[in-house]
């Protein structure tokens, strides 16, 4: 790209977000009342649109939000297991939030985050996700990162980003071949105040970052005038070799991919399996797994359980471990601090039963810089979530 039009790039992408900035008036109180239930499920739509429809929906395993009412869904916990105490200790490997977050600007703080891990015995899954809330001083942001692998899978790329009628978007080579397309847009009729950066490698590795000027992505209330990267970071960001650690963890024949729900859903939900007190802000279901966000007295949690059923390495890592007398093998981490993330811990239980189903059960604590909450344990602890990975009910997708 020459001087020049790198100038013109860069005066056009100022217009947009100067017109973010200030043709923006913040949601009233009103619209968190369950009547914006609907508003907030298509501004997701539209964020995962702005990420790469089809990057996002792999990265996230088929997410489909769905917000529930304060309260909503705590209930007894799961009645403990036959098994024996987790034995040995989880997969562990690299962490999407470390890899970004070691990756940002000096003096910007992460005040929130929750992520995928990936390693040795890591599930199948096509793609890996995570989201940062991070404050550079003028107001907190919420940043994404999704890395997948898009082989023999239409993938949408290039521009437009977006169905933003001012939308910035332009395409540049990237790194080993790879193509590398950078944007911004405006709030109407996309998300508020976005900049975007998506790299597709030749190899079938795609990195996905985006920034927002809102920190709470149910509630998406503006929180600063522009992001807290610019486009120009987030393409550095995801021209980043860092990414290609990941490839390894990172599957095309991720099981869940081709899989589909039942009507009436998966057989368990989740939030019935939390203890009492846990109060669920929103959850999402897809096939071969569940996430959702909870809070007791102030303090968050975000659970995540994944089936699918074992392969060969799965089978033998697991073989480490002694059986229980029913069978179930059992490992577990309690705990550990995510690097770079100044304050989030994980805690991950990993279940395989003798019918070769493998659930996984990981609680993250997302608390951050300048929490009271940093660096403590998640919620619930290891003994509970082995029994939420017990309930015989989780059951392996079959890809269709």
């Amino acid at each position: 790209m020459s001087e020049q039009s790198e100038h013109d790039f860069e005066d056009r992408l100022a217009q947009v977000l100067r017109r973010t900035g200030d043709g923006f008036r913040p949601d009233g109180p009103h619209l968190v009342a369950a009547g914006a239930a609907r508003g907030r499920r298509r501004q997701r739509r539209q964020l995962a649109l702005v990420a790469g429809a089809a990057a996002a929906v792999v990265a996230a395993g088929g997410l489909t939000a769905v917000l529930l009412p304060p309260g909503g869904g705590a209930a007894a916990g799961p009645a403990a297991g036959r098994s024996g105490g987790p034995s040995g200790a989880a997969a562990d490997g690299p962490s999407l939030v470390s890899a970004l977050a070691e990756r940002l600007p000096a003096g910007v703080r992460v005040l929130r985050s929750a992520g995928d891990w990936s390693g040795v015995a890591g599930l199948r899954v096509a793609g890996e996700s995570a989201e940062l809330t991070l404050d550079d001083g003028h107001g907190a942001g919420l940043v994404t990162v999704l890395v997948s692998d898009v082989r023999g899978r239409q993938v949408k790329s290039g521009c437009p980003l977006s169905n933003s009628s001012n939308e910035v978007c332009e395409v540049r080579p990237g790194p080993d071949g790879g193509s590398l397309t950078v944007g911004a847009m405006d709030p109407d009729p996309g998300p508020r105040g976005t900049g975007t950066a998506a790299f597709t490698g030749p190899d079938g590795l795609r990195v996905v970052l985006s920034a927002y000027s809102f920190a709470d992505q149910e509630h998406q209330d503006r929180t600063r005038p522009t992001p807290v990267l610019t486009p120009d970071q987030l393409a550095a960001l995801a021209a980043d070799p860092v990414w290609a650690s990941f490839r390894s963890g990172l599957s095309p024949d991720d099981p869940s991919a081709g899989a589909t729900l039942g009507p009436d859903g998966s057989p368990v939900r989740l939030r019935e399996l939390l203890p009492p007190g846990l109060r669920t802000a929103s959850d999402s279901e897809w096939a071969g797994g569940q996430r959702l966000t909870a809070a007791q007295d102030g303090h968050e949690l975000v659970l995540t359980v994944r089936a699918q059923r074992a392969d060969r390495a799965a089978r033998d890592w697991f073989a480490a471990v002694p059986a229980g007398a029913d069978g179930v093998r059992v490992r577990a981490t309690t705990a550990r601090e995510v690097p770079g993330s100044q304050g989030a811990t994980e805690s991950a239980v990993d279940v395989l039963r003798p019918d070769g189903v493998r659930v996984r059960v990981t609680a993250v604590n997302p608390a951050g810089a300048g929490s009271p909450d940093a660096g403590k344990p998640p919620l619930l602890s290891a003994e509970q979530l082995r029994g939420i990975a017990l309930d015989p009910r989780w059951a392996a997708p079959d890809a269709r």
